[in-house]
């Protein structure tokens, strides 16, 4: 949606019948912009302004629909039985659907452009949607689950590079609105989905509204030329060449410029994810427990405490190069965490908000620093490849942590698996912090 034409950069040049091997092999909606032919459909060349709206609204909708069912897993363990274990596999079904499409395909959008990936991402979402509102068992919620993580891994990196691309000239805000639509769209799922969940079938409102939903957003996105007028690539510029073997399974790799900046930016959204993954899973009977109520809409609020603080801290909030806050705002996340648990052990309920309130917002600020400095230093023609590097790390926080978490819960109980997790989760947060602290070698 921005210059979604293929890339590759130090590729060499090939001719083929007198054009680019490129020019021969894609479709006339990808080839340079020289011998573009507008197709029959995509004929809207939409303002940035309107790219950079549809771009969003497809993260946050992924987003949403990826947590709809939050609130309703208690009901679900009711009707068909399910476990406590089985309701943290669930979300780790999800991440290990997500993770190999990034590692496999999370290149692909650097080559044959965001918007070949966004799209049928979305279409895909809203078949995941249906699997899982006729899901009657727990092997029809797992295939909807895992239909949910392939389409959002399609999405991720795609539409992070896409905002990046469409606002070079403002990366601070493109990171911003690329992190804000990733928190808000976790935070808002639960909160939708207890609001939409009524009648004996929970599952069916929430899902086919929201496949609806998607498949709205599919028009715009189909009818948005994939390039914005005016945005030619320099004379310089390398040939940009895509054939099947662009194609290929690559190995996630480092970026060859600001490792540093990377590798800390993805250690705190491991992190934060596997914090994030395991709140989400259990805050719902955090809830019921400490504020003696089955609402689902109450559970779902407390699920959303913590990512909502982190998505409004990341929107207002501007990102910094103060190691000393971005260290504090991993205390702070550490802090609030410790909160959450003391409150289940004194029986506080102000100190659940107040711990979820002051964790995430802690969160939101160090994240949305590291990451913006990450992104920043990308390459933009391996924008697409790295990103899926980052996220691929990002993501993995939220898949085994909340297995084992699971599992520790159904052996010792509710109480003493998150009183370990907390102190395991606060130690590596305070020693993400002093790394966040210590002044770079070359700096």
């Amino acid at each position: 949606m921005a210059d979604l034409s293929p890339a590759g950069s130090g590729l060499r040049t090939a001719q083929f019948h007198g054009r680019r091997l490129s020019e021969a092999l894609l479709p006339l909606e990808l080839a340079p912009r020289a011998q573009l032919q507008l197709s029959a459909i995509s004929r809207w060349n939409a303002l940035r302004g309107v790219r950079v709206g549809l771009v969003a609204a497809a993260l946050l909708l992924m987003l949403i629909g990826a947590n709809l069912a939050t609130p309703i897993y208690s009901l679900l363990q009711q009707q068909l039985h399910l476990t406590a274990l089985d309701t943290t596999v669930l979300f780790a079904i999800y991440v290990f659907a997500l993770v190999p499409v990034l590692a496999v395909v999370g290149h692909w959008s650097d080559h044959l452009g965001r918007r070949a990936l966004i799209l049928p991402a979305v279409a895909l979402s809203a078949v995941g949607d249906v699997v899982f509102a006729t899901s009657g068992s727990f092997w029809q919620l797992a295939a909807g689950r895992a239909v949910q993580g392939i389409a959002v891994g399609l999405t991720t990196a795609a539409a992070g590079a896409a905002l990046s691309d469409l606002m070079p000239d403002r990366p601070t805000l493109a990171a911003k609105i690329t992190l804000a639509c990733s928190a808000g769209g976790v935070a808002l799922g639960p909160v939708i989905g207890a609001l939409l969940a009524g009648g004996s079938d929970p599952l069916l409102s929430p899902f086919l509204l929201h496949a609806v939903a998607l498949l709205a957003l599919c028009v715009p996105l189909a009818l948005v030329h994939p390039r914005m007028p005016g945005r030619n690539r320099p004379p310089a510029s390398p040939p940009r060449i895509t054939t099947p073997a662009h194609l290929r399974p690559q190995r996630p790799r480092l970026p060859r410029t600001g490792r540093r900046d990377f590798l800390l930016a993805a250690s705190a959204g491991f992190i934060s994810y596997a914090v994030f993954g395991v709140y989400l899973s259990l805050a719902p009977a955090f809830a019921a427990k400490l504020l003696h109520t089955d609402s689902k809409l109450s559970g779902a609020v407390v699920a959303a405490l913590l990512l909502g603080s982190s998505a409004v801290a990341q929107l207002l909030v501007p990102p910094t190069a103060d190691r000393v806050v971005i260290a504090l705002g991993m205390t702070g996340l550490a802090t609030g965490l410790a909160l959450v648990v003391t409150a289940q052990y004194t029986g506080t309920p102000a100190l659940l908000f107040i711990g979820s309130v002051l964790g995430g917002a802690c969160q939101g600020i160090a994240f949305r620093s590291l990451f913006t400095t990450a992104v920043t230093a990308m390459h933009p023609e391996r924008r697409g490849s790295e990103l899926s590097s980052l996220w691929i790390i990002v993501y993995l926080g939220s898949s085994l942590p909340i297995v084992a978490v699971g599992a520790l819960v159904q052996t010792y109980g509710l109480l003493p698996a998150t009183s370990g997790f907390t102190l395991l989760a606060a130690l590596l947060c305070t020693a993400l912090a002093l790394a966040v602290a210590r002044k770079p070698k070359h700096g």
